[in-house]
């Protein structure tokens, strides 16, 4: 069935490392929204709370609500200011005193009963326990982070390894495979002949390989993108060019003109994969049709064959490097299964994304969609071909229309 492949490792842009340590200092102002302001929300707090002290003390009938003001306010400034556990326990025993001392002056002027006094440690109580989740939640953050730094780190080095590696395999497989051509023309011995073709044929085949992989690991990097606004229709009448010598129906589904910000080489490589993949899982007989169209902002390019399609429990890993749908394809005709993997790795670097609907013994339908971009106008919709900016867009020996 059909080769498959998933996108390679995504490309890590380096950031520091930033620490939500519990005893390290305050929660990062940037993450809760208060850019270095956190100073004032501890003036504002002391300052009210002193207040509501006096109110307290100066209205003994009334301390309940300043009380509990002061309790309340407490918690929320936590909730935007972690302390460390030394200023944690500092603040909550200054509060617990000073409560407890003006409620017990409350109860020798006879203001308030000594019951009242049990509502200090009852608030204290649910503070600890708010102070107990907030930590916890705060170390399943530090832990989130430190593991998708890890993951990051990874990634990268795995990049790195795979574009090193490519690298230093090409001049080697250059070389080698230089020779053999130059064996081949020279030996005239036939058992030498073929075994030097077998030779040439796998080095060809390891070349392949490493350029797919280098390709694979260079592709989602954005900043590798050379982004210009490109008419996709254009794009993709070229590629169908460039396959209209294979005995296929071939296709050209109705299109309007769609214009993106993307780098031409790299979708033509996208595109190139996918009527690749398709022509090696159809017959003579078979339709491939290709059509693009705008939808809700952004540029469809569909690829609909009449092919073999895909089991349903390979369209999940479809996309996966090195699997096939098909175990059983041979070498020569199932290719390193990086195809696909290269098709979504471009599309994601655009910004955008990839998907496969299948019916086995119905056919398949690839479906890529990118952002359109914003500067271009809106044009006209074409009824036939492709309406490209220089003009309407034909392939010989191609039909015209949707698939009857």
């Amino acid at each position: 069935m059909y080769t498959s492949a998933a996108s390679g490792p995504s490309s890590v842009r380096r950031r520091s490392p930033r620490s939500v340590g519990l005893d390290t200092g305050s929660m990062r102002p940037d993450a809760l929204g208060w850019p270095h302001h956190e100073q004032w929300l501890d003036v504002a707090w002391v300052v009210f709370s002193l207040a509501n002290l006096a109110a307290m003390l100066l209205i003994p009938t009334w301390e309940t609500v300043p009380f509990h003001f002061i309790w309340v306010s407490l918690t929320l400034l936590y909730g935007f200011r972690v302390w460390r556990t030394r200023p944690t326990l500092t603040v909550l025993a200054a509060v617990m005193g000073m409560t407890g001392l003006f409620i017990a002056i409350d109860y020798a002027r006879g203001a308030q009963p000594l019951d009242e006094i049990t509502e200090v440690p009852l608030m204290a109580a649910m503070f600890v326990a708010m102070v107990w989740h907030a930590r916890r939640r705060l170390a399943a953050m530090e832990e989130t982070e430190r593991v998708s730094m890890e993951n990051l780190r990874l990634l990268e080095r795995e990049r790195r390894f795979v574009q090193d590696a490519s690298h230093e395999l090409r001049t080697p497989i250059t070389v080698a495979l230089g020779n053999a051509e130059l064996i081949q023309r020279r030996a005239t011995d036939p058992t030498i002949i073929e075994d030097v073709d077998v030779i040439a044929d796998e080095l060809a085949r390891l070349r392949r390989l490493v350029d797919g992989l280098l390709l694979l690991v260079t592709t989602e990097d954005p900043q590798q993108l050379h982004l210009v606004p490109v008419d996709v229709g254009e794009i993709v009448a070229d590629a169908l060019r460039r396959w209209a010598a294979t005995p296929r129906r071939w296709v050209l589904g109705a299109a309007q003109e769609t214009i993106v910000l993307a780098d031409r080489d790299r979708l033509a490589v996208a595109f190139d994969a996918l009527i690749e993949n398709a022509v090696q899982h159809t017959q003579e007989q078979d339709t491939i049709e290709v059509g693009v169209r705008r939808r809700d902002g952004t540029a469809v390019v569909s690829f609909r064959d009449t092919g073999t399609g895909i089991p349903p429990e390979d369209l999940d890993r479809i996309f996966d490097r090195f699997a096939r749908a098909d175990p059983g394809r041979s070498r020569d005709t199932g290719g390193f299964g990086l195809g696909l993997s290269i098709v979504r790795a471009i599309v994601e670097a655009h910004l955008g994304r990839v998907h496969v609907t299948s019916r086995v013994d119905v056919g398949t339908t690839f479906e890529i969609e990118l952002p359109l971009d914003a500067h271009a106008g809106p044009t006209d919709v074409s009824d036939q071909g492709f309406a490209g900016t220089s003009g309407r867009v034909t392939v010989e020996g191609a039909v015209h229309g949707p698939v009857g």
